[in-house]
């Protein structure tokens, strides 16, 4: 018994012996928090690194390698994130760093003030859109400007109803056009001081109405003429309709031209023009029509061509008896052109396509020497489609076409 107990005491002097072994072993591998926290701050003492034995240089290496790892993850990460590269408090070691590499401490208030200061900005993907509208309601870019307004709907209509009572009423009023002419006159002088009050309306520099009222006059007595003379029937009412639509076109056009910087300005003056063009060949083919005496029809086709002539040239204006002497030149050749037809065996809307080429060729030539783009390429292009034209209004009228 006495030597099972002597056997039972050594194991237990061994498992202690083992156990002791064991712990100095693991101070190898655990490191005491508290005693970390004292080394940062500097308060540990040359004491208690004695007292950690053989362990404290190995200990000593395993955290110079924790804290150069910190180091490199907290400034790559800080590159990476575009931050500012903030302080990073470091654990002493028994070498002691040089002062120039160990940062000052940083405050968790002065953090956050640079934080406030150099926070970067939402990306733009995260900034609100703006709502995008459809494709179909957007207007596009030449018809931008165009002024349609209650008066200009108003005279439309009246000037509609005045060719449904000309050509449906028999026989006819003829006071009917004398009427139209007078309230086109009157009608549009007031959609243009109402639409454009202050060029209109201003006591200096005050802008005419005179050159925008040629043209929807003339186009009021045109339209009614024009379906009078050509048209029969039931068909009347439909012609009525289309001038009425022709009319106020051409009058938004002359509102609209009124302002050289809308977007829509090039369009109004190409409706304009065509309108122009239109009553030029209507009125003055309606001259052969009605089989008119020379000197009557030297009258008409002079009053004509410089009536028209202001509205053509009213673009680039710059002094308005510059465009009156522009425009009555326009209408004398007008008439040459007319009493030259006069001894040549061609009539009809033959003789008046004649004549509208004459006035394109020349409003074209003198519109292009008031706007300064008058040159050997701009007069040729007019003298080749005049020319065009003539000869084939010479071989229509060979064949018996008109």
């Amino acid at each position: 018994m006495s030597d099972d107990r002597d056997q039972a005491g050594t194991d237990d002097n061994l498992d202690a012996n083992n156990d002791e072994e064991l712990l100095d072993n693991e101070e190898f591998f655990v490191v005491d928090l508290d005693e970390d926290a004292d080394k940062a701050t500097g308060d540990n003492t040359e004491d208690e690194d004695e007292t950690d034995g053989v362990g404290s240089d190995d200990e000593g290496d395993i955290l110079d390698e924790v804290d150069s790892d910190e180091e490199f993850h907290a400034s790559t990460d800080a590159e990476d994130q575009g931050a500012v590269n903030f302080p990073v408090t470091t654990v002493e070691t028994d070498d002691e760093p040089d002062a120039n590499l160990v940062p000052d401490a940083v405050t968790t208030i002065e953090i956050l003030n640079l934080l406030e200061i150099e926070r970067p900005l939402a990306p733009p993907t995260q900034w609100p859109k703006p709502a995008i509208q459809p494709e179909l309601s957007r207007v596009p870019r030449w018809f931008d400007g165009i002024r349609i307004t209650a008066p200009l709907i108003t005279l439309s209509l009246l000037m509609g109803s005045t060719f449904l009572m000309f050509v449906g009423i028999e026989p006819t009023p003829r006071w009917l056009l004398l009427f139209a002419a007078i309230i086109a006159i009157l009608g549009t002088d007031g959609i243009l001081r109402d639409a454009w009050p202050r060029p209109f309306r201003r006591v200096r520099d005050r802008a005419d109405t005179t050159p925008y009222l040629f043209l929807p006059a003339m186009l009021a007595v045109t339209i009614p003429l024009l379906i009078e003379h050509n048209i029969r029937g039931y068909f009347v009412v439909t012609a009525a309709l289309l001038g009425t639509v022709l009319f106020t076109a051409v009058l938004a056009a002359q509102v609209t031209s009124v302002r050289v910087a809308a977007p829509a300005y090039p369009l109004a003056r190409f409706v304009a023009t065509g309108g122009a063009y239109f009553v030029a060949f209507a009125l003055i083919s309606l001259s052969y029509v009605l089989e008119l005496n020379l000197l009557p029809a030297l009258i008409t086709a002079m009053i004509i061509g410089t009536m028209l002539g202001i509205e053509i040239f009213r673009e680039g204006q710059v002094d308005p008896s510059e465009t009156l002497i522009f425009a009555a030149v326009t209408g004398l050749v007008l008439a040459e052109v007319r009493w030259t037809l006069y001894f040549i065996p061609v009539g009809g809307y033959l003789a008046g396509l004649t004549l509208l080429l004459a006035f394109f060729l020349v409003s074209g030539m003198l519109h292009s020497h008031l706007t300064r783009h008058l040159n050997r390429i701009v007069a040729a292009e007019y003298v080749v489609i005049a020319a065009a034209g003539i000869v084939l209004v010479a071989l229509a009228s060979q064949l018996g076409l008109a």
